[in-house]
């Protein structure tokens, strides 16, 4: 067995790497029923396909006769929970549908559930390469790094900047679904030693399957609608509340070089970046009823208990200072922003929990963004 076992791992080494970087499983697809109790605001089936380029879209068209934006974010961005039909981004391809000149336009998705500044400035590094001309990015950002940063309290630790090589290595397999020599996958955080099996071929393909399988389920409602559930009773049942903030200014230094980061990778590439403020349903005086789908916010205690959990309040204040430190560097950078966080009502009307859009929510931030590119070229 142990022979066979070498063979197998000797073998697996001679087949060519994944080529190319994708934030989701190319060709993976999933269906979601949901119910007005997990997930307000959502009506039917919802389906979702991503293409062979590992984007939530329709495949590229010819250069020469498309307008192309790409969505770079977090869940808000991806939205799983909506159809095709009634993601956000395809709600902005659709409005456009051409530019002034005639051109097509062609809005593609590459959200990423849990992902931070820190995996958008290896996004445009690596996919902005890799896909045909992109002309626009657009960055719904913010609300992973600053629940990020408010979860680990008072006991907030600096990481490596994700340019340099190590850290970049370190933050590969938390960007992309599928990339390039995952067996020198080096940790987290690029500060812990890595286990020799985790170097084996054979681990890489079973950790490939693994997230495959993960991605091409067809039916996950009952698998995300009992995790929200078990969150939001593990919310509802917090013996402790914190309404003060810890300290923020190591956690927005990070947040705001790494929007430079994006903004320089963008510049270098030839590419318009467009920053979007994430609205979100904390705000101080919430009903009970809109509390009671709220699951965000615990803070870690000293042996990773969550049972402290900051106050809505609290969460608003936290995400109004990410808001500001964004529209800060599109002011020092001269970047395009929309603050949607200004536009979109903070409530359940919009969002089926803390951030997450139901269909109202998706359409209005798709008519925000709709009359943000129709005041400016190429559709003015």
């Amino acid at each position: 067995m142990l022979l066979a076992l070498g063979l197998v791992e000797l073998g697996l080494r001679t087949v060519p790497p994944p080529q190319g970087y994708f934030t989701l499983v190319p060709g993976a697809e999933w269906t979601l029923s949901p119910t007005a109790h997990a997930l307000p605001g959502i009506e039917g089936e919802s389906h979702t396909r991503i293409n062979h380029f590992g984007v939530r879209g329709r495949m590229f068209g010819d250069d020469a006769k498309e307008f192309r934006i790409l969505a770079v974010g977090g869940s808000t961005t991806l939205c799983s929970a909506l159809d095709d039909s009634e993601v956000w981004t395809h709600l902005v391809e659709t409005g456009l549908d051409t530019t002034s000149d005639g051109r097509h336009v062609w809005v593609g998705n590459v959200g990423r559930d849990g992902a931070t500044t820190r995996d958008h400035v290896l996004h445009l590094k690596y996919l902005l390469p890799q896909y045909p001309r992109i002309d626009v990015i657009v960055s719904l950002i913010g609300v992973n790094d600053m629940t990020a940063a408010v979860h680990q309290g008072w006991s907030y630790r600096a990481r490596p900047d994700v340019t340099e090589p190590a850290a970049e290595r370190a933050q590969l397999a938390h960007a992309f679904a599928v990339f390039p020599g995952l067996g020198r996958d080096q940790g987290r955080y690029g500060d812990e030693a890595v286990a020799w099996y985790r170097r084996t071929a054979l681990w890489q393909l079973a950790r490939r399957v693994k997230q495959t399988w993960e991605h091409w389920r067809l039916d996950s409602r009952r698998v995300s609608e009992e995790r929200l559930d078990r969150f939001r009773r593990e919310r509802a049942a917090a013996t402790t509340w914190i309404d003060s903030l810890p300290p923020l200014e190591a956690p927005l230094a990070e947040y705001r070089q790494n929007l430079n980061a994006m903004a320089s990778a963008a510049s270098a590439a030839g590419v318009h970046l467009v920053f979007v403020t994430p609205p979100t349903a904390w705000r101080a005086g919430m009903t009970r009823a809109d509390q009671r789908l709220l699951w965000f916010g615990p803070m870690q205690g000293p042996t990773g208990t969550t049972r402290a959990y900051f106050t809505p309040d609290a969460l608003s204040r936290a995400m109004q200072r990410y808001n500001e430190t964004t529209l800060a560097v599109c002011h020092e950078r001269h970047l395009d922003c929309l603050d949607a966080a200004a536009l979109i009502p903070h409530d359940s009307t919009t969002m089926y929990d803390d951030v997450h859009f139901n269909e109202r929510g998706s359409q209005l931030l798709a008519r925000a963004l709709i009359a943000f590119f129709r005041d400016r070229a190429p559709f003015r």
